[in-house]
């Protein structure tokens, strides 16, 4: 069962997306989810250069334009952040806004407001790792450059 935790992002989950040490975060992926228009669950996988913690109460997220997650947060439903990683599973659970579109126009930007965090811990139990992607070393040089550009375009006001 989960347990809450209160309504601020813990140490860990702010030092996983806090736009530092992209090299050493690459690979791991973050589950975000929203409701369609249907109410169906939408889920959408998100990395550590997509998404950005600013402090223990918003994060900031990039999409690529014309997405259903997208149009599932232009529309106010609520969205949950789904973060898994050694000994931790945390769901975050927030408002989001769109945010005025950036120097960047190939990502749709939003802020999250975060309301309540859970943790699904189980005694005895312990997750043993996140979800995880892998590429070529010349594919990962790549998305570095790619994460570093959509990280400063979520940095802007």
């Amino acid at each position: 069962m989960a347990k809450h935790l209160g309504d601020k992002l813990p140490a860990e989950f702010i030092a996983a997306l806090d736009g530092r040490e992209l090299e050493r975060k690459y690979g791991e992926t973050y589950i975000v989810m929203t409701s369609d228009a249907d109410g169906s669950p939408r889920p959408c996988m998100l990395s550590a250069g997509e998404l950005l913690a600013l402090d223990e109460r918003t994060i900031r997220m990039a999409l690529w334009p014309n997405g259903r997650t997208g149009a599932n947060l232009r529309r106010g439903g609520r969205v949950v952040i789904c973060y898994v990683g050694p000994g931790l599973v945390l769901y975050v659970r927030g408002r989001p806004r769109e945010l005025t579109p950036g120097r960047d126009p190939d990502i749709e930007r939003f802020e999250v407001t975060v309301e309540a965090v859970d943790s699904d811990a189980h005694e005895g139990l312990p997750v043993a790792h996140g979800i995880a992607f892998t590429s070529t070393p010349e594919v990962r040089v790549e998305m570095l450059g790619q994460w570093r550009k959509v990280l400063d375009a979520l940095r802007e006001p």
